[in-house]
Parts: C-alpha cells; sequence; structure tokens
C-alpha cells in the first residue's frame, strides 16, 4: 500500500514536469506575426525583419507581413532601403511597427533629364535633395531650401519679401516675380534668391517641362537635382551650356486613400536693420560737416539740447522712424492637403496648398483694407495615372496657382528708400493739430505713407497642364517604348492701383502765433485697373526609348524631338526646336559610356542660322567591381571614377527680339527729338532708325569638361563624391570696346567675347544607425574661379588697368591708403579733377605716378561673388524624436559698400540733408587721427571725392549662417492607431537663425534699401489619415 502511494506520487511529480517543461518550451518557440508599413500606414514588401543574435530571418509579403519565431523580450531588427533601422522588443506575439524614412534617401535611381538614370551607371555631375530636407524650411518658395544644400549650387537672397516694384509704376522688373520684357521667354515669380550653377543661372525644368516656377510647395516635391555638366543638359541643344534646376513632383501612389493635412504658423523677424543716429547726434555731426565744409552750422546749442531731452517734440522731433513704420514681427502661415491613392488600373493625388504671408509695415485698422505688404497664394496640384491597356499608360498633370499682392500705395521701395534717408530730426510725426509733418523738401510723412496711401494690389494666374504617355512595344521589340508628352502654360497679371496721399505741413510757432506751411499734393484715391502681361507656353515632345540588358551588357537609348513656343502678349512666338539622340552603354556594372548629339534651332535668329549641332559623350569605370577588388568588398562598396566632355550652347535666352534685323521706333517728339519739316520748320512725327543690326548674330557656344569621383564605403554608409570642371564659354555676346562712335547710332553685340569657369566640387556624407538612434552628416564645399580670355577691351597702357585676364564681374577702382593726415600732405596728394583734397580724405594712390587720379589709377579691387561656399548639414532621430541643423556660408568674398546710405551719411537728397547712421560716428578729425574709420564729415564739397570707386569701400563678404533648424516628434504609433490616424507629427523649425559676417549694419547679401532678409520662426502639425 505504501508502494502505491509512492507510485502515485512519483507519477504526478512526473506529470507537474512534464506540463512544466512544455509550458517553458512553449514560452521559447512561440512565435511573432508582424506587419511592417511606412508613415501612411501602407504596407512595405520585401523588407528584411530578423531575430537580433540569431540565425532567424525573413522578408515581407506584399502585405507588409512576416512571421518569424521570436520569444518574449527577443529584438525585432527591420530594414528597408530609403527607411531608418527600427528595433523592436517582443511584448506581444501580434504587431503592426511603422518605419520612417531617412532624412537623406539614397536611391538605386535618379531624375535626370526626361527621365531617370541608374546611380550606379551614371557618369555625370548630378546632385539632389530630397522631400524631407526641402520640407525642413518655412518659406514661400523652394528655392529658399537650397543654399548650402547641393554642391556647385551658389545661392544669394537679394530680398525678404517678394519684389513688387515701387510706387505707381506697374512695368517694373518684379512686380510679380518678374515681369517679362518685350521678346521674354520666361516669367518667373523668384524675385527673391539668386542662383548660380558653376557661375551661370540655370535652366528651371519641372516635370519636363521648362517653367520658371519656385511656388510649388516643398511637401509635394519628390526631389530637385542639380545636373552640372554638359552631358547632362546636352539634350536642352541652345539652353545646354547653363545647367538645369530639375524639380520632380510627387506622383500618385496605388493604395488605399492616404490623406496627409500639415498647418504651420510662423513669424518673421527683420535682420541687420540700420541703426539711424538720435536726432541730437544727427545735428551735431551735420554741424560739424558744415564747418569742414567752411559753412555755418545749422544748429545752436539750445536746439541740440532740445533734441536730447526731448522738451519740444514739435519743434525738435526725434522720430525713429524705423519703430514707427515697421513692425517687429510679420506672421506667416501655411496649409496643405494631400490625398493619394488608386488601384492597379487608375491612380490619383491631388494637393491643395495655401500661403498667406504678411509684410513689415504697421497698418491702420481705420482702414478697411490692409495697406501692408502682403500674399496670398493658393496652389492646386493634381496626377491622375491610367493604364488604359497592359501597354498604355496615360498620365494627367494639373498645375494652378492664384496669386494676390499687395504693398502700400506709396510703395514698398519707395517707403524703404524714405527709411534709409529721412533724418529722426526732419519732422515731427504729426503737428498739435494733428496734421501730418513734413517740410518742403520732404514733402511725404512717413508714417502716413504706410498708413494712408492706399493700396496696389497685383494679381497673377498660372495654369499648366500636362499629359503623358507611354505604350510598351515590347512585344514586338523587349525593351522599346514610346512617350508622348504635352504641355499647355497660360499665365497672366494685372493690377489695381487704389493709391492716394496726403497733404504735409511745416509747424511754425511765433510768440504770438502758430502757423502751419502746406506742402506736398493732395491725392484722391485712384481706382486703375492695369494689364501687365499675359504668356502662353506650349510645349510637345515625342521619345523612342530602348532598355535592355543582354547578359552583361546593358544598352540603353532614346531618340526624342521637341517643341517650345512662347508668347508674351503682343510678341511674334518664340520657338524652340530640338531634335536629339542619346545612347547609354554598361558592361558588368563597371565600365560605362554615355554618348549624346542634338540639333537644335530657334527662330529668332535670321534665316539659314537658326539650327546648330552640339554633342556630348561620358565614359566611367567602377573599380570597386573589378575581380582584383573582390577581397575589398567587404568594406568598399563603389570606386567610381567618371568623365564627361561636352560642346554645348547658349542662345535662346540671350538672343534678344530679332536683333538681326535693323529696328525703327517712332519719333513722336519726346525728349526733344523731332524732325522740322519745310521753311517754316514745323515739328513733325517720324521714324528712326535704331541700333545698327548684325546679321551675324549666333549663339553662344562652351566647351564643358566634368572628371569625377563616386565613392560608397562601409555598406554605403560612407559616401564621397568629387567633381572637377573646366567650362570654356566663346561666342558671348559683347559690344566691342574698340567701336568707335562715328556712325550715330548704337553698336550691336557681337559673338566675341570668351570666358572660363573653372573649379571643385565635394560632397561627404556619413549615414548609419546604431539600434534605434539614426544619425547623418553631410557637408559639401565648392571652389570657383573665373577669368576673362577675351573682350576687346580698349587698349590700356598699364597691366593693372586690364580687365582682360581678371575674375568675371571683377569691380575696379582706386587703392586707398588711409586718409590725408595734415594739410601740407593733401596740398602734395594727387588731385581728382576739380577738387583739391583736405586732411581726413580718403588717400588714392597714384599708381601711374602723374600727379592725378584718374582712370589710369583704376586697379582690381574686389569680387562681390564668392570663390568659395559650402553647407554642412546634420541630424539625429531616435524613437520618433527627429533634430537636424543646416550651416550655410561663402568665403573668398568682398563686398562693396559705398552706396550703401549707411556708410556715406549726409548726402544732399531731395534739397535737404539725407539720414546718418552709426559709421559715420568713427570719422576722421584731428584728435581721432590715428584710429578713424570714416572719411572727415561733409555734407556736399568731398561727396564725390571720398564715394569714388576705391578698396576703402571693399569690405570682407565672408558669412556663415545658421541657416535651418528643425524639430520633430512623431506620435508613437500604437498611440495613433488608437485615434484611427496613419501618423502625427508636430514640430518647429526656423529659418536664417545667426549670422556670422565681418559687418553688421547691413546683411552680407541683401544691402541696404532691400526688403530686409527675414529670420522665421514656425511651427507646425502634420496629420496623416
Amino acid at each position: 500500500m505504501a508502494l502505491n502511494y509512492i507510485q502515485r506520487y512519483i507519477s504526478a511529480l512526473s506529470c507537474l514536469l512534464c506540463l512544466l517543461c512544455g509550458s517553458v518550451y512553449g514560452q521559447q518557440s512561440a512565435g511573432i506575426d508582424g506587419r511592417l508599413v511606412d508613415a501612411y500606414g501602407q504596407p512595405l514588401a520585401k523588407a528584411l525583419v530578423y531575430v537580433k543574435g540569431t540565425g532567424d530571418s525573413t522578408f515581407t509579403d506584399a502585405a507588409g507581413k512576416f512571421t518569424l519565431p521570436a520569444g518574449r523580450n527577443s529584438v525585432l531588427v527591420m530594414q528597408y532601403p530609403g527607411y531608418k533601422q527600427l528595433q523592436h522588443i517582443v511584448k506581444d506575439n501580434t504587431v503592426v511597427l511603422r518605419m520612417e524614412e531617412v532624412f537623406i534617401p539614397n536611391p538605386n535611381h535618379i531624375p535626370v533629364l526626361y527621365g531617370e538614370a541608374d546611380r550606379r551607371s551614371s557618369v555625370g555631375a548630378i546632385g539632389t535633395v530630397y522631400t524631407s530636407q526641402l520640407s525642413a524650411t518655412p518659406a514661400t518658395l523652394y528655392a529658399y531650401a537650397l543654399p548650402g544644400r547641393l554642391a556647385g549650387l551658389y545661392t544669394q537672397q537679394t530680398s525678404g519679401f517678394r519684389n513688387p516694384g515701387t510706387g505707381n509704376n506697374f512695368d517694373v522688373d518684379a512686380f510679380v516675380g518678374n515681369i517679362p520684357r518685350p521678346g521674354a521667354l520666361e516669367a518667373n515669380d523668384n524675385s527673391e534668391i539668386n542662383l548660380w550653377l558653376r557661375g551661370q543661372t540655370p535652366v528651371t525644368i519641372v516635370d519636363g517641362v521648362q517653367r520658371d516656377v519656385f511656388s510649388i510647395d516643398p511637401e509635394n516635391i519628390e526631389s530637385i537635382s542639380v545636373l552640372k555638366d554638359g552631358l547632362s543638359t546636352i539634350l536642352l541643344g541652345q539652353r545646354s551650356s547653363r545647367g538645369v534646376l530639375l524639380v520632380t513632383t510627387k506622383r500618385a501612389r496605388a493604395g488605399k486613400p492616404r490623406l496627409s493635412f500639415t498647418a504651420q504658423t510662423a513669424i518673421q523677424q527683420s535682420l541687420s536693420m540700420p541703426k539711424a543716429l538720435p536726432a541730437w547726434q544727427y545735428a551735431y555731426l551735420l554741424n560739424e560737416a558744415l564747418q569742414n565744409d567752411g559753412k555755418a552750422p545749422l544748429y545752436k546749442e539750445a536746439d541740440i539740447r532740445a533734441f536730447r531731452d526731448h522738451s519740444d517734440p514739435y519743434g525738435h522731433p526725434d522720430v525713429n522712424w524705423y519703430d514707427q513704420v515697421l513692425r517687429d514681427n510679420a506672421p506667416l502661415s501655411r496649409y496643405n492637403l494631400n490625398i493619394n491613392g488608386g488601384g492597379d488600373v487608375a491612380r490619383y493625388s491631388v494637393s491643395l496648398n495655401y500661403t498667406g504671408q504678411q509684410g513689415i509695415f504697421k497698418s491702420s485698422p481705420e482702414n478697411s483694407y490692409t495697406t501692408n505688404a502682403g500674399l496670398k497664394r493658393y496652389l492646386i496640384n493634381t496626377d491622375v495615372n491610367i493604364d488604359v491597356t497592359s501597354n498604355l499608360n496615360v498620365g494627367m498633370q494639373l498645375f494652378g496657382r492664384l496669386q494676390e499682392g499687395t504693398q502700400p500705395g506709396a510703395g514698398t521701395g519707395k517707403i524703404l528708400n524714405d527709411l534709409l534717408n529721412t533724418p529722426n530730426a526732419a519732422y515731427p510725426i504729426t503737428n498739435i493739430n494733428g496734421s501730418w509733418g513734413g517740410t518742403g523738401n520732404l514733402t511725404t510723412n512717413l508714417l502716413s505713407s504706410a498708413l494712408n496711401s492706399g493700396y496696389i494690389q497685383d494679381n497673377s494666374k498660372d495654369v499648366m497642364a500636362n499629359v503623358d504617355l507611354r505604350y510598351d512595344l515590347g512585344d514586338w521589340l523587349p525593351g522599346l517604348s514610346l512617350k508622348g508628352k504635352g504641355n499647355l502654360s497660360i499665365q497672366s497679371a494685372n493690377a489695381i492701383n487704389r493709391s492716394k496721399q496726403d497733404l504735409v505741413y511745416k509747424m511754425n510757432v511765433t510768440q504770438s502765433d502758430t502757423t502751419y506751411a502746406r506742402f506736398g499734393q493732395a491725392v484722391t484715391q485712384h481706382n486703375d485697373f492695369i494689364s501687365v502681361f499675359n504668356a502662353q507656353y506650349f510645349f510637345g515632345q515625342i521619345s523612342l526609348n530602348y532598355d535592355r540588358q543582354f547578359g552583361a551588357h546593358g544598352l540603353s537609348a532614346i531618340v526624342l524631338a521637341d517643341r517650345r513656343q512662347t508668347i508674351f502678349n503682343y510678341d511674334l512666338p518664340g520657338k524652340a526646336t530640338n531634335l536629339s539622340a542619346k545612347a547609354t552603354y554598361n558592361y558588368g556594372n563597371r565600365y560605362f559610356a554615355e554618348a549624346a548629339i542634338n540639333r537644335s534651332g530657334f527662330n529668332r535668329y535670321m534665316p539659314g542660322r537658326q539650327y546648330g549641332t552640339f554633342y556630348a559623350g561620358g565614359i566611367g569605370w567602377d573599380i570597386a567591381r573589378e575581380a582584383f577588388m573582390q577581397d575589398q568588398a567587404g568594406w568598399l562598396n563603389q570606386l567610381k571614377l567618371r568623365a564627361t566632355y561636352a560642346q554645348t550652347g547658349n542662345g535662346i535666352d540671350n538672343s534678344g527680339y530679332y536683333i538681326w534685323r535693323q529696328g525703327f521706333s517712332e519719333n513722336n517728339g519726346i525728349g526733344g527729338g523731332i524732325y522740322e519739316q519745310g521753311t517754316a520748320r514745323s515739328p513733325g512725327s517720324g521714324f528712326q532708325e535704331n541700333g545698327l543690326a548684325n546679321t551675324n548674330i549666333s549663339w553662344e557656344t562652351a566647351r564643358k569638361i566634368d572628371v569625377g569621383v563616386d565613392i560608397s564605403l562601409l555598406n554605403n554608409q560612407l559616401q564621397v563624391t568629387g567633381d572637377y570642371y573646366h567650362d570654356r564659354y566663346a561666342d558671348l555676346l559683347q559690344i566691342r570696346g574698340k567701336n568707335i562712335g562715328l556712325s550715330g547710332a548704337a553698336y550691336p553685340p557681337e559673338n566675341i567675347g570668351i570666358n572660363l569657369y573653372k573649379g571643385g566640387e565635394l560632397t561627404v556624407t556619413w549615414q548609419s544607425d546604431i539600434n534605434d538612434f539614426h544619425y547623418f552628416i553631410t557637408a559639401n564645399g565648392s571652389i570657383e574661379q573665373s577669368r576673362v580670355i577675351y573682350m576687346d577691351e580698349q587698349r590700356r597702357d598699364y597691366e593693372w588697368n586690364k580687365r582682360t585676364g581678371q575674375p568675371v564681374g571683377m569691380r575696379f577702382g582706386y587703392i586707398a591708403d588711409g586718409f590725408l593726415q595734415s594739410a601740407e600732405e593733401a596740398a602734395a596728394a594727387p588731385i581728382i579733377t576739380g577738387y583739391q583734397p583736405l586732411p581726413g580724405d580718403i588717400k588714392y594712390k597714384d599708381l601711374n605716378g602723374d600727379g592725378s587720379i584718374n582712370q589710369f589709377d583704376e586697379a582690381p579691387i574686389g569680387k562681390s561673388s564668392p570663390r568659395i561656399y559650402y553647407g554642412v548639414n546634420a541630424g539625429i532621430s531616435w524613437k520618433g524624436l527627429e533634430l537636424s541643423a543646416l550651416l550655410q556660408g561663402v568665403s573668398n568674398r568682398t563686398n562693396y559698400v559705398a552706396n550703401f546710405a549707411t556708410e556715406l551719411g549726409f548726402q544732399f537728397l531731395n534739397f535737404t540733408y539725407g539720414q546718418a547712421y552709426e559709421q559715420i560716428t568713427g570719422r576722421w578729425t584731428p584728435e581721432t587721427a590715428g584710429t578713424a574709420t570714416y572719411p572727415r564729415l561733409s555734407a556736399d564739397a568731398n561727396y564725390n571725392y571720398n564715394k569714388a570707386s576705391s578698396t576703402f569701400w571693399v569690405r570682407n563678404g565672408n558669412y556663415f549662417r545658421l541657416k535651418n533648424v528643425s524639430i520633430a516628434y512623431n506620435l508613437p504609433y500604437v498611440w495613433v492607431q488608437r485615434l484611427k490616424l496613419g501618423g502625427v507629427k508636430v514640430f518647429a523649425n526656423g529659418l536664417n537663425l545667426f549670422t556670422h559676417a565681418a559687418y553688421d549694419f547691413v546683411d552680407p547679401e541683401v544691402g541696404v534699401g532691400a526688403y530686409p532678409i527675414q529670420r522665421v520662426l514656425n511651427t507646425g502639425l502634420n496629420i496623416k489619415f
């Protein structure tokens, strides 16, 4: 019995141990079922998923699903091209995981002109930025996101706001972007940032169509590429010399409907505003200037005291006009809604965008309209892609833009100019009786101009419609396809003038009475409508494409024809035609070759001289794929050497309006030019001959050489790209310097100039993951040199006078050698005709020793464009948190500042003395002779002598900016799933956050008088459904 009891006990214990063991085994071998999705919740197929520390791995299927044996607390690692590595600690048996795109993608294919190219086999010099980099910058134009991001692309911001022109003059550049002149071929909506690609203004191409459109929302842009070498641009024919800014917008993708909404709000703050002197200091220094000129002082000691203690604000005003007229902050808001989806047959994408931007001027709530500078922009982008049959695909895109701009009736430019030149002591804002202050010389009141001058409104409308066809001829010949593209673009702009002007009054107080003298002109509010311009663009292209692999041999080719027609207002159409062929070959992804030829014509040249032939070729060799390099395959992924050569042209944008034909213009007596007829010499109108025609005019040419290397190391974590280029531009249109004025008519431009541009570019990128921590850093630098080879300049006896051999755009002037320190030194100094220098004036070097300062003493004194420019972009991301920053700068650059009001001071302007700024406090006096930084003060007499172009006014133009900082947080996916959303991101970013420059009295990019550059502080929210 005891034995039976023991047996039953052992049996029960054995069963319990078996159950426990089974339970433990079950826990250890339990599997996990997961699903991998992108930011919209769409599946990621063929992603690698493995269990860390084991050999278990798999790939996701078409639905993004995977199954792996993984126990609790195991670590899953997920990898997918273009996405950040993701790690997940297993807690449940079922999980949905979201992957985030990397900040700097490295796709297998890159955009090229009219198509795509395999990154590994491309031999061109191409740089690309993507959506994540563009959308991190808060701006109204995507051009703001480009500085510092691409090697070879130099940018200079010329204004902090769209340039709306000045006053009531509607026929000005940049009233709505850049107004096209007669014979123009483009209307540019970017009046704020200049772009140069290897020294040339690039051609902008949006989705395969040439259009200068910069207002596309960055969220709708897939990528922006710069095509820098001649082979990459040769298909443009007579526009192929300039380089290309290639914009590719996002396209419709199959999948369930995906909706994304982004709301952003920002404040704008002006940078580097001039520092005007207070009224008392202005008066004191003006007296000193007048005394230096041998004149009586304008202000008495009592006047200066009254200015200083503000005891008489109407008779002795001290008005800081910058504070009175300008706001500290101006709002900016942007909203974007995107819907994308479709099935296997049809796909669609619709994007709506609104931008509202206010300017820096104060406005009055008493007005029923805004008098501030402002912009409202509405955009729509649509894309529909349909597989009509298994062989035929049709794509249709529509871009629409409605833009409304405003400015004060007095004109943005005029108000900014008046701010520069109106002293604090000029007049009070209002007089005692409430009337606007002013004087007989200053007949408009600055605050009245901002608040009460009415408004001017400009409106523009743009529609661009594309149709793309692709027919697969693979049934007839594998790899063969036929493509067609058609584009119609219509643009119009008009303006409404509702400006007005108030009278101003100067108050005169005597012991017995107060009187007011009236000045200016009272102008009632206008109500004028003006059509600024209308433009139509037509583009058609057809191409036959071949792409096939024969074992180790890869061959692709394209034969295409296109035609572009542009009509502005009542101009005759400008028609450009291209016939091109291009072939690409690679062997074993080791040896690469490309060749292209183009026949290009333009109708504004003389018949018989309208067509030219251009050609290009390139080779490449990826040494890393050679058999003798296989031992290095573990760390060396690519070592590609490449070179291109091209003969290109530039003839469409500088051809003029049929300037090969002799032109005539009506002479109606304007400006005194009339015909006298008969013995009574009665005046009458007629026609007169314009400048001489040049029947031999042709396109400019360029010989472009590029040699480069692409290196990828450590599983593509480290990438290095370097280029050297040598571009020789010939047949440049210039007017001969040796022409003599015997004909009585202006000479025409001729194809005679030769310039050389050469330089080097380097881009280095490191991008990697440490578990869930992703980080990157990319740096680029460019060195550029230019030289005038030939320009037909007049004979010059002195080497320092010669422009030939100098950098393109070199400024010439006198060599300053400090100040004249004594009367004896001034008396012995070389003179400028008409002026005897005095102590405290700038001392100039007499280079030829003839005792005079004149054109024979002019030498190179600086270059306005930089020779070195660079950018550094770095960022990190961890568990939904993202942080990035961009530093951008230029070096070896000089700025010429003599024309800045901040430097000169006391300009004799509008029959009065202009404003003066802090810089003149460093003026020369006998007491400060050893430390002075500014010439002796003068209100008029030595203005022309000291303002002469010289090295004294050349400043170090180097600067670097903290151009952009962006921080964002993506809510955990488990949170947004509960909200039935695809994703939620909150973010903040900034633009132009910090600038270091050699001087701070004005921004080193825009100068004085322009709309100031803005610092932008932005916050936003993105929700994906």
